[in-house]
């Protein structure tokens, strides 16, 4: 099963040189050893099957009217109900976009968050139609991801760079439960 979401560091100015194309070309389509390079470097991060209960647990129910509680995960951008982006869209999030997502981020208690969402995530995880329902396990991953999210996001504001967003090439059946880019699980190890 491929990755289903991927964010991709990049200097600042780089959003307002390269067109569309050249940014797509910069961002990950898939786990491969590129992707493995730019993620040990902490350039790129990816989750497989978590982004859109991520979404759910910053946004739903208007338990954070911030409009920065959208950026960190679809970048601001409206998705579809199964967490898909319309029609390919890539979201660029501008440096100042970026440091606006680590401070929601950084500010927000991650893990109430998501136990907060729990009926809601349960439902939505059902509703995509994965296998193995709504765990404990599920909850931890969603965390995990979460506060991964937020380091990444954090490193990137730091240094003032845009965050491209991308969803991956759907391949395979869904999931038995969700997995993070660079866990051993998911390398096969």
């Amino acid at each position: 099963m491929s990755v289903d979401h991927f964010w991709r560091r990049l200097p600042g100015q780089a959003v307002d040189t390269c067109s569309p194309e050249e940014l797509g070309e910069l961002v990950p389509r898939d786990r491969d050893l590129r992707y493995d390079r730019l993620a040990a470097a902490g350039l790129a991060l990816g989750v497989r099957r978590t982004a859109v209960l991520m979404e759910l647990a910053l946004t739903e129910n208007g338990l954070h009217p911030d409009p920065a509680a959208r950026l960190p995960v679809y970048g601001g951008g409206r998705h579809e109900p199964d967490g898909a982006l319309p029609g390919g869209a890539m979201p660029v999030l501008r440096p100042e976009q970026v440091v606006a997502a680590s401070a929601f981020l950084r500010g927000s208690a991650l893990g109430e968050l998501v136990r907060q969402q729990n009926s809601v995530l349960a439902r939505t995880a059902a509703h995509l139609g994965y296998p193995t329902p709504w765990s404990e396990t599920w909850a931890a991953r969603v965390v995990h991801d979460l506060r991964e999210l937020r380091d990444f996001f954090a490193s990137a504001a730091a240094a003032g760079d845009a965050v491209v967003v991308r969803e991956a090439e759907e391949t395979g059946r869904p999931d038995a439960a969700p997995q993070r880019v660079n866990s051993p699980s998911s390398t096969g190890a």
